[in-house]
């Protein structure tokens, strides 16, 4: 007899030989809930009551062990589909329970994941615990039922078996680095991007990566998707770290001799010249220490002020609502400051500026400035701005913000 093969890690479908079911044919989405209940559950008899419970919940039903019985043998009809040898049950009840048929011989993924973990954790060397998490993350095609991923019963075993894959993962990485094998360090990255797009460990060794092999204009590519993703589509803060890899892209990229006219070049081209300058932080920070020097020197006054979005309740906003939110933001500043001003996004809500040659009045009114043109701009957009600011290169900095 073959062995019966099962997946759930990803999309649903279970196989005898050539022959395999998947959900997504036209079946009842009743009778795959049952099927898959009873096989998330396939180390325990499971009472009629709890199967009525997970199909019906507290719906009324004239006839709920009717309409059970009626869900089985419709599951049981299906899966004579898979051409078991005749008298072979995959669903069996006992005294008014049901359960899969333990005597077969059958193979669940999710089970055979967690006996790869399992045994990484006794493994008696990292060559060993790092073919086995290889071995793990090739077997993970996505999260736990992946169509089902909604379902009260079925989240809780997704969160489990997502948390593990990526823990997993980042192991496997951190491995993989420490022992300079980039190529196959880049490809279970690729990989996990597929499953979890916004851990931003996963992307700081692929930059990392990237940047070791001297690939460094892909690496600064990634870096700007990365950045996209997490402030302007998730509207979240990636790790410092990761920021901070943003800096070494740029020193990798000029550690060879140029000559001075491809480095004039590469200069000038850097700005278009118009509205206020923005950059990464990392590069924000450099600019702001010259600029206190340079302040200190000529002792023309500059503020650093920073500009935060919450909701009208002073809350933080949604993801998606705050994402519209800082993309109308950034062109606000962008077109309200001048040219020789510098912005930078600091976290997901919020957005800091060097003001040159200004005073704390006239930081102020600038201030003001923008928040009228956006209110005025976009006036459905449902958030209120706060801001804060003083004399750059001070400690007893004071907040300021509209009444």
């Amino acid at each position: 007899m073959e062995q019966l093969k099962i997946t759930m890690l990803g999309d649903f479908s279970i196989s005898y030989g050539d022959n395999v079911i998947t959900e997504q044919s036209k079946r009842s989405r009743k009778m795959w809930t049952l099927l898959q209940f009873m096989i998330a559950k396939h180390n325990r008899e499971i009472p009629q009551s709890e199967l009525i419970e997970l199909l019906w919940g507290e719906k009324d039903s004239d006839n709920p062990v009717g309409a059970l019985k009626t869900s089985l043998h419709r599951l049981r009809a299906c899966l004579d589909g898979l051409g078991l040898p005749e008298g072979v049950e995959i669903i069996i009840n006992s005294m008014g329970t049901y359960s899969l048929n333990n005597r077969l011989d059958c193979y669940i993924d999710f089970d055979e994941f967690d006996a790869l973990y399992k045994k990484s954790m006794l493994a008696q060397s990292e060559k060993e615990k790092t073919t086995l998490y290889l071995e793990a993350i090739d077997l993970y095609k996505g999260d736990f039922l992946s169509r089902s991923r909604s379902e009260s019963w079925v989240m809780p075993m997704t969160n489990y078996y997502h948390s593990l894959y990526l823990r997993i993962v980042h192991d496997t990485i951190e491995i993989l680095y420490r022992h300079k094998y980039y190529t196959e360090l880049m490809n279970v990255c690729q990989k996990a991007f597929e499953i979890e797009r916004l851990d931003d460990k996963i992307h700081y060794y692929y930059v990392k990566s990237l940047l070791d092999t001297g690939e460094t204009a892909a690496a600064k590519q990634h870096y700007a998707y990365v950045m996209d993703l997490f402030y302007n589509k998730n509207g979240i803060n990636p790790s410092s770290d990761f920021v901070a890899l943003y800096e070494k892209t740029v020193k990798d990229d000029n550690a060879y001799n140029a000559d001075f006219g491809i480095l004039k070049g590469q200069l000038d081209s850097i700005d278009d010249g118009i509205g206020a300058y923005y950059c990464e932080f990392a590069f924000f920070k450099h600019i702001y220490q010259l600029e206190i020097r340079d302040a200190q020197r000529s002792g023309r006054p500059t503020n650093l002020c920073l500009l935060t979005a919450v909701s009208k309740s002073q809350e933080e906003l949604e993801s998606k609502q705050l994402n519209r939110i800082m993309t109308k933001l950034s062109d606000c500043i962008s077109t309200s400051l001048r040219s020789r001003d510098v912005y930078s996004r600091y976290s997901a809500s919020q957005f800091v500026m060097l003001l040159t040659n200004t005073t704390k009045d006239q930081a102020a009114m600038v201030l003001d400035r923008i928040l009228k043109r956006f209110k005025r701009d976009n006036p459905k957009l449902g958030c209120t701005l706060l801001y804060k600011f003083d004399r750059a290169g001070r400690n007893d900095i004071t907040p300021k913000e509209p009444k």
